[in-house]
């Protein structure tokens, strides 16, 4: 089975007055499954409003959420993002070949804006052919 590293990302952004988006974080290709290995968020947005993430991977037909709680916050000195969250954390995730994953970003409080970065690393392997004498 044939493996390269890959990594890829996407960028949520939520204006004053929207709860929650998804965005597709990456389509894997029809041949390959992608082995989630490590991810790593970068939140940007108001002090004092919790977010929630979750990442969406298809599994064996199946779908999956997965909330992720990333464990840092900080003030920072910025008007239109005050406030900071960030984490990674190792995962073990696969998403199978032609699925979407998916990132979610919800909030209660919708006042002011909100900017999350997501990062996912791993390796995309080859799905497994069958084999000439296999009939």
């Amino acid at each position: 089975m044939a493996q390269r590293p890959f990594q890829t990302g996407a960028i949520i952004n939520l204006s004053s007055g929207e709860s929650s988006k998804d965005v597709v974080i990456c389509t894997v290709p029809a041949n390959k499954r992608f082995h989630v290995k490590f991810l790593g968020i970068n939140g940007f947005g108001q002090p004092n409003q919790p977010l929630f993430y979750a990442v969406h991977v298809t599994t064996g037909s199946r779908l999956g959420i997965y909330p992720i709680a990333p464990p840092g916050v900080a003030e920072i000195a910025e008007a239109e993002f005050p406030a900071r969250y960030f984490g990674s954390q190792e995962v073990m995730l696969y998403a199978d070949p032609g699925s979407d994953l998916l990132f979610t970003v919800a909030r209660k409080d919708t006042t002011g804006n909100i900017r999350v970065f997501i990062d996912l690393c791993g390796i995309l392997a080859d799905v497994g052919a069958r084999r000439q004498t296999d009939h």
